[in-house]
């Protein structure tokens, strides 16, 4: 079994959690948060107390080892990938697919990403590095997520839909097909989206109209 660190400890981590203790593909070292104290308990599992390790500057210490990012913010998962790739280079990036998951197989899932569960990935699409399909989500044929963008639960998209790097479609959202969606760009939850959007935006409503515009740094979830 590969050994498997896990980076955060906030819900979005035990969803992680969750779905690599049902592959038992990885050995769970622990968590690494630099935001809370080391050894404090995170998660448990069949009597198995899983700790915080540390920080970041800490990683040196463990040798082949993977890392997952457990973070659902796209600017925070890409600021911890950054960091830690800085201090190691080359530093090893698991793929978390949930076994409840359903995926053609010609789709692409680059290093880093998470699928989780009940989530239908359709022939032809391409998800990037560090992307997030959240729970019940159905990417239909011909998509492209570039890296680090992600899905809320339950979103929809139709065939041949782009989403930009760093971009975000709310839980419930629905996007039609042939779709082109900018980056670093928010669809607002059970939105509807039938026109392509523009980068550094906000999107809400049936159908979805550019609200504001955004910085990457700009909280959304």
């Amino acid at each position: 079994m590969r050994k498997i660190i896990i980076f955060g400890s906030g819900v979005h981590s035990k969803v992680v959690f969750s779905e690599v203790m049902q592959l038992k593909k990885f050995s769970v070292l622990g968590f690494i948060d630099d935001f809370i104290e080391k050894g404090r308990v995170i998660e448990t599992h069949k009597r198995k107390v899983f700790k915080n390790l540390g920080k970041i500057k800490d990683l040196k210490k463990f040798t082949n080892v993977n890392g997952i990012i457990g973070v659902g913010s796209n600017y925070i998962r890409k600021g911890i990938f950054d960091e830690v790739n800085t201090l190691i280079k080359n530093f090893k990036w698991a793929t978390v697919i949930s076994k409840n998951s359903i995926i053609n197989d010609r789709v692409t899932i680059g290093d880093g990403s998470v699928i989780v569960s009940n989530s239908v990935i359709n022939t032809g699409t391409i998800i990037g590095n560090h992307c997030l399909i959240n729970t019940s989500s159905s990417i239909d044929h011909d998509n492209r997520f570039n890296d680090f963008s992600s899905t809320g639960p339950g979103v929809t998209t139709g065939g041949n839909v782009s989403v930009g790097e760093m971009s975000h479609l709310g839980i419930g959202s629905t996007t039609k097909h042939q779709i082109n969606i900018g980056k670093n760009t928010i669809i607002g939850g059970n939105s509807f989206v039938n026109k392509n959007c523009e980068d550094n935006s906000v999107y809400y409503g049936v159908p979805s109209k550019k609200i504001r515009t955004r910085k990457s740094e700009d909280s959304y979830l």
